[in-house]
């Protein structure tokens, strides 16, 4: 292949002390290197390949915009896909959604990208309506929201604070519900109000006028393992946040876009948010593609304020990203995606529990919709995870990918630092059969492994 050279050649890599194989295409759920070996895609990537890898339809979409015009800017053009992909968005939110309203969306790159353009919609919101002194954001521990340096504060990982913390913003924390690590007797009828108590706390001793926001992930990503909050739980936060006048925003970046089951992961959990973004399975990995939902009440008090939204990034609305969204979605529309991965997904987390539970080192599996997590531990009856040191995830998921199996790692859930865990989100297209051979490659693969 001309021009690769790797290892030697001059990328820098984020994996600086392992080689990777060479990716020569892909297609369906697998993937194929140069030397020829097959990877079944168990993760979709990083949870964005929402409609498979080598789709034509998409890629001949994406094709045609290019031959028309691939880039112009944001603040001076708008564009037949990027109207589109709204429109479609705004369809969808109002069956899914009705509290929302009328909405309007605002396309960029990546999912950090959406969640600094939610929180600077948000803070100038709180500027229009005369209350700056609203500047604390709330967010929840584990949890992820990106990795540009304000998404990063808000990112409820401690490992990120000891590497980057004089670069951080303060931001205000709550425990994440994770069923597995909660310590209540009975998650479901508990956890609501558990998790209520804690945040009514905090607003009280921070002072909820000085409170702009509070963000979550719908279904927690990679940071609890598909972690599902308890029956009410987002009622009750919601209750909360609007008595003190405090904005709620939906990070739908991993879980939304039909990967939790429903289109929005805000559905599917009972959230009636304020902001939403969306990223990651909206561009299927045809594009960087991430969205920003508003409510258009919301940008009516703009218009007839300030009269703009001050933001804007150099790709911001880009034709060549929403031509991919749209494409993308009539794949969803065509093969009816959410409702597969609704029902593919029952199937998948009935057989993983059933298969793995004779494993002594799988503690829970949890998730919804094609979003199963997987936690690890040294103790079943303790729960003891294992120490950090000994890197076992890491080990682990080399195993599988040595076997042809990829799934996406994390660590550090249980108190900050130990705790390993893997989250399964193959593509919405995935067959039956392909769900088989995924949980058989995966059990066998572990019935191998030594911690």
């Amino acid at each position: 292949m001309t021009g690769v050279r790797y290892p030697e050649g001059n990328v820098l890599l984020r994996t600086l002390t392992r080689e990777l194989p060479v990716i020569s295409h892909g297609e369906g759920i697998y993937l194929f290197d140069r030397d020829g070996k097959r990877y079944l895609d168990g993760s979709s990537g990083a949870m964005v390949a929402s409609v498979g890898h080598g789709c034509r339809a998409v890629a001949d979409a994406v094709h045609a915009q290019l031959l028309q015009v691939g880039y112009v800017n944001g603040t001076q053009f708008t564009s037949v896909p990027t109207e589109t992909l709204a429109t479609k968005l705004a369809a969808i939110a109002g069956r899914e959604l009705p509290a929302f309203g009328a909405m309007r969306a605002a396309f960029l790159g990546s999912g950090s990208e959406a969640v600094e353009a939610a929180v600077k919609f948000v803070r100038q919101l709180w500027m229009e309506r005369g209350e700056p002194g609203r500047t604390k954001m709330i967010a929840r521990t584990p949890g992820y929201h990106g990795n540009t340096l304000y998404a990063l504060s808000a990112s409820g990982r401690p490992h990120y604070r000891t590497l980057y913390g004089p670069l951080l913003s303060e931001v205000l924390t709550v425990t994440a519900p994770y069923p597995y690590r909660s310590g209540l007797a009975d998650y479901e009828r508990d956890g609501a109000e558990h998790y209520g108590r804690e945040l009514e706390a905090l607003i009280a001793r921070e002072g909820g006028h000085t409170i702009a926001a509070f963000m979550a992930e719908p279904v927690i990503g990679s940071s609890a393992g598909a972690s599902v909050p308890p029956p009410g739980y987002f009622a009750r936060i919601r209750e909360i946040c609007d008595r003190h006048g405090i904005l709620v925003i939906a990070d739908e970046v991993l879980c939304g876009t039909g990967r939790s089951g429903a289109f929005f992961a805000s559905r599917r959990t009972g959230l009636a948010p304020d902001v939403l973004v969306l990223g990651k399975g909206l561009g299927g990995g045809y594009a960087a593609l991430s969205a920003l939902l508003v409510k258009q009440a919301h940008v009516d008090e703009m218009r007839d304020g300030t009269g703009y939204f001050q933001h804007a990034q150099t790709y911001l609305q880009a034709p060549l990203l929403t031509a991919a969204g749209v494409a993308v979605l009539e794949q969803f529309e065509r093969h009816d995606l959410v409702a597969r991965s609704a029902q593919a997904g029952t199937r998948l987390l009935a057989s993983l529990r059933d298969r793995l539970a004779h494993i002594p080192i799988v503690g829970c599996v949890q998730g919804t919709g094609l979003l199963l997590g997987v936690e690890l531990v040294a103790d079943r009856a303790t729960r003891a995870p294992f120490p950090r040191a000994r890197r076992v995830i890491e080990r682990l998921v080399a195993h599988l990918f040595a076997r042809g199996l990829i799934v996406w790692p994390n660590v550090g859930h249980a108190g900050g630092v130990d705790g390993d865990l893997f989250l399964i989100a193959p593509p919405l297209i995935i067959r039956d059969d392909e769900l088989e051979a995924l949980v058989d490659l995966l059990a066998s693969a572990l019935e191998e492994f030594s911690p």
